[in-house]
């Protein structure tokens, strides 16, 4: 009885120092994060006879946290795509969707010919109801359907498999990545303005998971350049 009753405490001792584990590596992100968001800012650009008025909004993977330099971000890339276009940047680190929509609420005055959307990630971290992401994404894009006339949505890949998380968040950010995933895709499908990014790649296929550190920045949560660029590739598929 007494050597179960060790095995037991074992076990306990093991579990309790695995959480402490887990929520430090959570900690050691979120300090890394800061530094990082602290020295990025958003990529615009205002050519004098612009061509096109492009807008780009959403989270800290909007403003391009985590790349080394902004124009290797999403709207970086799409002013080398677009040099001729007039690109704004109102992407603010750590919205959820309830943010954005406060956000484009400003917005709605002004005429784009394109709306580029990168939200939703911390939704999923942040443990957003279903509901909520799906009636909040509703008025979004109700609301950006009015003064744009291409939108493009994307929210992440699986952010599950961000080094960050560590079994079990990882397996709950997964299930809820996949949640989320379904929301938007069937949303967006209800608006023939709306394309949808769909990010997530199977593990077999999934880039990332073939080298952490050439996609990941130091923080294990946000991208490095090259995880920007194979974002890139598929938001070029809907330009």
């Amino acid at each position: 009885m007494l050597i179960y009753l060790k095995i037991i405490l074992i076990l306990f001792l093991f579990f309790i120092f695995y959480i402490f584990y887990l929520i430090f590596a959570i900690h050691q992100s979120i300090s890394n994060s800061e530094k990082i968001i602290n020295n990025t800012i958003p990529y615009e650009q205002h050519p004098p006879n612009p061509e096109i008025y492009i807008l780009v909004a959403g989270d800290s993977t909007a403003v391009g946290v985590g790349a080394t330099e902004n124009v290797k971000s999403t709207a970086g890339r799409l002013g080398t795509q677009f040099p001729n276009a007039d690109i704004s940047n109102i992407g603010v680190s750590g919205a959820k969707l309830k943010d954005l929509l406060l956000v484009l609420q400003k917005q709605q005055s002004k005429n784009y010919n394109l709306l580029v959307l990168q939200i939703g990630a911390n939704d999923i971290t942040h443990f957003t109801s279903y509901n909520s992401v799906r009636n909040e994404l509703s008025e979004i894009l109700a609301l950006a359907s009015e003064f744009s006339a291409k939108i493009i949505l994307l929210t992440s890949g699986d952010i599950g498999r961000a080094p960050v998380f560590h079994w079990p968040f990882s397996r709950i950010m997964t299930a809820r990545t996949l949640k989320v995933r379904e929301i938007f895709i069937e949303e967006a499908s209800k608006y023939k303005k709306v394309s949808y990014v769909d990010l997530y790649l199977d593990r077999s296929e999934d880039p990332f998971e073939k080298d952490l550190k050439k996609y990941y920045a130091s923080d294990s949560f946000h991208l490095t350049d090259d995880g920007y660029g194979v974002w890139y590739f598929f938001v070029q598929k809907h330009l």
